[in-house]
């Protein structure tokens, strides 16, 4: 599992089933965590973490892709 930080994405796994939420901070062991579908949360315990989400950011460069050249299945509607 990697490690939870404060603003990563977590699902985890609650009372009333799986949710999303975004770690707002760690007090005595616990994730402090803001709902992603705003429904109160308490602290959670690491072990009802079920999977963090980090920021990537953006990508370094666009994506390589090759340009669509037309074929006879491609027929292109320019008008």
């Amino acid at each position: 599992m990697a490690e939870i930080e404060v603003g990563d994405v977590i699902l985890a796994r609650g009372v009333t089933g799986r949710f999303h939420a975004v770690v707002a901070g760690v007090r005595l062991g616990r994730l402090m965590v803001d709902r992603c579908d705003g429904r109160p949360a308490g602290p959670l315990s690491p072990r009802d973490v079920l999977s963090v989400y980090k920021e990537a950011g953006p990508p370094d460069s666009e994506p390589r892709t090759r340009p669509l050249r037309p074929t006879g299945q491609l027929k292109l509607d320019l008008g």
